[in-house]
């Protein structure tokens, strides 16, 4: 789904998580998070899930391609049958023995970033 500029451009729309609310339901009506916080009301649980991952529209729709994959081919050179364009994004990312992170734009279409101690694997 491809969301409208004018959702882009309204920041408190940007906190959301358009791709899976804590509300939402699956195809059997079953709710999508049941095990999330299960004995808290549902409102602490929207607020617990907007917080668990701030600014996910603004990552993933805004200076993200999540909703506009006929644009971004990651991996290829040249666009795909039916394409137009094929946008590279860039992305680093590092593992050590301490400590890994990454930042860019995950398979060319999702910003994000994440810096974590490493656990030393036992030899």
């Amino acid at each position: 789904m491809s969301y409208p500029w004018y959702k882009k451009i309204n920041p408190i729309w940007w906190l959301g998580n358009a791709n899976d609310a804590v509300d939402s339901l699956e195809t059997d009506g079953r709710p999508s998070h049941p095990n999330y916080h299960p004995t808290k009301p549902l409102w602490i649980r929207k607020i617990l899930w907007a917080t668990r991952n701030p600014l996910h529209n603004f990552f993933f729709f805004v200076i993200g391609f999540e909703d506009r994959p006929e644009i971004v081919n990651p991996g290829s050179q040249w666009p795909k049958e039916g394409q137009k364009w094929n946008i590279v994004m860039p992305y680093i990312c590092y593992k050590g023995t301490k400590k890994s992170f990454y930042l860019g734009w995950r398979n060319g279409t999702k910003f994000g970033g994440a810096f974590r101690n490493t656990n030393a694997q036992p030899k």
